[in-house]
C-alpha cells in the first residue's frame, strides 16, 4: 500500500480516533479506566500525613483533658473559697452578735452605774436637807428655850414662843 495524501489522511484520522489504547483520543485516549496507581512517594506522604493527623488528634485530646482537669481544679478552688467565705461570715456574725451582747451589758452597767450615782447624789442631798432641818429644829428649840430668859430688845415684846414671867 502506498502512502498518498488520501491514505495519509485516513491513517491520521484513525490514529486520532483510536489513540494509543482502545477507542482513541476522542473516546478516552490514554486515560486509564480505573484509579491511577499510587507511587511509593505518594504512599509515604499519605502515611506521614495520617501519622501527623493522629498525633494532632492525640494532642487535642490531651489538651481537652488537661483543660477539663484545670477547669475542675478551678471550680473546686472556687468552691473552697466560697466555703471559706461562708465560714468567715458565720464567724463574723457570731462575733458581731457577741459584741452586741457585750455592748448591751456594758450599756446596762453604765446605766445602772449612772442611776446608782444619781441615787447616791440624791441620798446625799436628802441627808444634807435632813441635817439642815435637824439644825433648824435644834436652833428653834434652842431659841425657844432661850427666849424665856431673854426679852426681845427691838420692840420690848418677848420673842415668839417665849413664856413671860
Amino acid at each position: 500500500m502506498e502512502m498518498n495524501s488520501t491514505n495519509l489522511l485516513w491513517f491520521l484520522a484513525f490514529v486520532l480516533l483510536a489513540g494509543g489504547n482502545g477507542f482513541g483520543g476522542l473516546f478516552g485516549g490514554n486515560r486509564p479506566i480505573g484509579p491511577a496507581p499510587v507511587t511509593q512517594s505518594e504512599l509515604n506522604d499519605a502515611i506521614n500525613n495520617q501519622t501527623i493527623l493522629s498525633q494532632l488528634g492525640q494532642q487535642n485530646d490531651l489538651m481537652l483533658q488537661t483543660n477539663n482537669t484545670n477547669q475542675i481544679n478551678m471550680i473546686q478552688g472556687f468552691n473552697s473559697i466560697v466555703q471559706q467565705l461562708q465560714n468567715q461570715t458565720n464567724v463574723l456574725s457570731q462575733q458581731v452578735s457577741q459584741l452586741g451582747y457585750q455592748l448591751d451589758n456594758c450599756c446596762c452597767s453604765i446605766k445602772t452605774q449612772m442611776l446608782q450615782d444619781r441615787l447616791t447624789d440624791k441620798t446625799a442631798e436628802a441627808v444634807a436637807l435632813q441635817n439642815k432641818l435637824d439644825n433648824r429644829d435644834q436652833t428653834q428649840t434652842i431659841l425657844n428655850n432661850l427666849g424665856r430668859f431673854v426679852a426681845w430688845a427691838g420692840s420690848g415684846a418677848p420673842a415668839a414662843g417665849s413664856v413671860s414671867g
